[in-house]
Formats: C-alpha cells, sequence, structure tokens
C-alpha cells in the first residue's frame, strides 16, 4: 500500500513512514510551533529590503532600516536589517572612498605619462617615489558600512 502511495504523490517511503508515526503518536503531521520570539518581518519586507539594499549598494544598515519604516511601515532593528541581508548572501563591507578623478586630472596623469615613457633608468634612479596622502573631502573618516 506504502509503496503505490509512494510512486503517485512522488514522496520517499521513509519520508510517507515518519508522518505516519508522526500522526499516530501526536495526531499531527505538521511540525509544532518553534520556541522564540515571532518574525517581525513578512517575506515581501525582505525582498523589499533585498532589491533596495541590491539597487543603492551604499546604503548602510540604518539607512535601509528607515526606508523599510517609511516605504513598509515595518519598525526593525539595525541587526534583523544586517540578518535578512545575510541570508540573502549580502555582506556589509567598506566602501571604497577614493577623491573621483575630473577629467583634468586624467588628462594631465596621461601627459605626464606620454612625457616620461622614453626615460632610461638611469633617470628613474633619481626619482623618489612617495606615499600618496589621503583627504577625505565628502564624507566622515568613521567605520561606515555599506551593503
Amino acid at each position: 500500500m506504502w509503496h503505490q502511495f509512494q510512486h503517485s504523490v512522488g514522496i520517499k517511503s521513509c519520508v510517507i513512514s515518519r508522518l505516519a508515526s508522526r500522526h499516530r503518536t501526536t495526531g499531527r503531521v505538521r511540525d509544532r510551533p518553534r520556541s522564540g520570539a515571532p518574525r517581525v518581518t513578512y517575506r515581501n519586507d525582505d525582498q523589499y529590503l533585498r532589491t533596495y539594499a541590491l539597487r543603492h549598494r551604499y546604503a548602510t544598515a540604518t539607512q535601509l532600516q528607515a526606508q523599510l519604516r517609511d516605504v513598509r511601515g515595518t519598525k526593525v532593528s539595525r541587526q534583523t536589517i544586517r540578518n535578512r541581508l545575510h541570508r540573502f548572501g549580502l555582506n556589509a563591507r567598506r566602501p571604497l572612498q577614493v577623491t573621483p578623478l575630473t577629467p583634468r586630472h586624467r588628462r594631465e596623469r596621461l601627459q605626464w605619462a606620454q612625457d616620461h615613457v622614453t626615460w632610461t633608468m638611469q633617470q628613474w634612479s633619481t626619482v623618489l617615489f612617495t606615499d600618496e596622502c589621503r583627504v577625505t573631502l565628502h564624507s566622515n573618516d568613521g567605520r561606515q558600512r555599506c551593503w
């Protein structure tokens, strides 16, 4: 009997046996309610959060939290935002902070390279290269993370 039922619904016999045993002992086949706090977001909230985070890659958890609250009316903690995004495989990272090159900068760099392309090793040995200094113009220098 189980064998025919297994083939008609496409479920393995061990699963059917386990469900039948659970029904005999508890009177039900569904799992019992789990312990813990109920979820504060619905699947639609999670999908909205994922889509928004992918479209706005520099949004922080705080900004995503405010966006979810304003648009969907769902109030959650920043940690909940992080947890939901982790489940979607999105991880926070430090944004790259570099001053963007203007067209003038690009022209000047190209001109410098063209002027020095024919230099010999002797000429290059007289040059001292130093590390560049990073100057923050448009944002703070704190540990900001984005998705």
